[in-house]
């Protein structure tokens, strides 16, 4: 995320959890009490009033995140086996985000899951400067690709509210994550 979009969201920006269907408040009865969530990009850190210490919260822009820090910079000082990037990891060229997804899935261990919130690419948002904001133009073709690539398999994904994209992704396979969730 570059310095304008770093701005946008530190003096613009204002979440709004209660529109999604899937990646909103709804997301909460997707974590076991035994999860260590990772929230990148956290904003004001809204999960972390319910989830407690079990969350932590990264954001390069907004001062409620456990740590300000952007997820290029973030150096782990813990293991986490829930990774949550809801309207994170959105920003840039493919290139850029490429290699997000790459550091994400360098950090991830085997039965991890990420759920995601991606933007199709649309400045939608109501806020002044959004027009400056790069975002990338996800598709669910581009969940798989990138998901296959980097050793995840894509339980879901779909379309949630407000022209986003809702995603879960596991690391490993298909076989693995019916194995794990025998095993919890």
């Amino acid at each position: 995320m570059n310095t304008v979009e770093t701005e946008y969201f530190k003096n613009n920006w204002k979440p709004d959890y209660d529109k999604f269907e899937y990646s909103g408040w709804k997301l909460l009865q997707q974590f076991r009490h035994k999860d260590k969530i990772l929230d990148i990009g956290c904003g004001y850190n809204l999960f972390k009033e319910r989830l407690g210490d079990r969350l932590y919260g990264i954001d390069p822009a907004i001062a409620e995140a456990d740590e300000i820090v952007s997820w290029e910079d973030y150096v782990p000082k813990q293991e986490f086996n829930v990774y949550l990037a809801l309207g994170s990891l959105n920003f840039g060229t493919e290139e850029e985000v490429e290699a997000q997804i790459k550091k994400l899935a360098d950090v991830c261990k085997k039965g991890d899951r990420i759920y995601w919130r991606q933007n199709p690419g649309t400045g939608d948002h109501p806020w002044k400067g959004v027009e400056q904001v790069r975002f990338y133009p996800w598709t669910i073709e581009k969940n798989y690709e990138w998901a296959d690539k980097y050793g995840f398999w894509v339980r879901e994904c779909r379309e949630d509210t407000g022209n986003r994209i809702y995603a879960e992704w596991f690391k490993g396979n298909e076989l693995e994550y019916y194995a794990f969730k025998v095993s919890d």
